[in-house]
C-alpha cells in the first residue's frame, strides 16, 4: 500500500515537503465535487485534477506565457529527437519523508504508462520507456519525434 500511495503522488507530481519536520497544520479545500479517486493514474475528472494541481508538483509546468518550466526537474535537455534526458530536483522528499529520485520517477511514469485503467496513458503514449541514468537523472525514450512531449502533465 505504501508504494502504491508514493507511486500515485509521484505519477502526477509530489507534494514538496520541507526535511524538517513541519508543525501540524489543516489544508480545507472547497470543491463543489468530490475527486474520483485520489490515485492521478486512474483519476479521470477535472475535479481530480484540482486536487492534484493544489497538493502535487509535475517535472514541469506551463506559465503563462506558454512556456515549459522546471518543477520537480531543474532542467532538460534532448540527446537526439527521440531521447529525452530530465535531471530531478535534489532535496525533494514524498510526504512519508521518502526522496523522490529517478527509481521513483521511472516507477510512476511506466505506472501512468502500463498500468491497466490509466486515465494518463494517453498523455504519455509517445512514450516507449524511462531509464535511469543516475539518482538524479532519468532518459526518456519516445517512440518517434515529439514537439509536444513535454507538454504534457506529468
Amino acid at each position: 500500500m505504501k508504494i502504491m500511495i508514493r507511486a500515485a503522488l509521484a505519477a502526477f507530481g509530489v507534494l514538496a515537503v520541507a526535511a524538517a519536520p513541519a508543525s501540524a497544520q489543516h489544508l480545507r479545500i472547497a470543491l463543489k465535487e468530490d475527486p474520483d479517486i485520489l490515485d492521478p493514474t486512474l483519476s479521470r475528472t477535472f475535479v481530480g485534477r484540482i486536487v492534484y494541481a493544489a497538493l502535487c508538483d509535475k517535472l514541469f509546468d506551463i506559465n503563462e506565457k506558454l512556456e515549459i518550466v522546471p518543477q520537480l526537474a531543474i532542467g532538460h535537455r534532448w540527446e537526439d529527437p527521440r531521447s529525452l534526458i530530465i535531471t530531478l530536483r535534489e532535496g525533494v522528499r514524498f510526504h512519508d519523508n521518502e526522496m523522490m529520485d529517478a527509481e521513483a520517477v521511472r516507477y510512476s511514469l511506466m505506472r501512468h504508462l502500463t498500468l491497466q485503467g490509466s486515465f494518463r496513458r494517453s498523455e504519455i503514449a509517445d512514450m516507449e520507456t524511462v531509464e535511469v541514468v543516475d539518482p538524479l537523472t532519468i532518459r526518456i525514450r519516445l517512440k518517434g519525434p515529439s514537439a509536444s512531449f513535454l507538454a504534457a502533465p506529468f
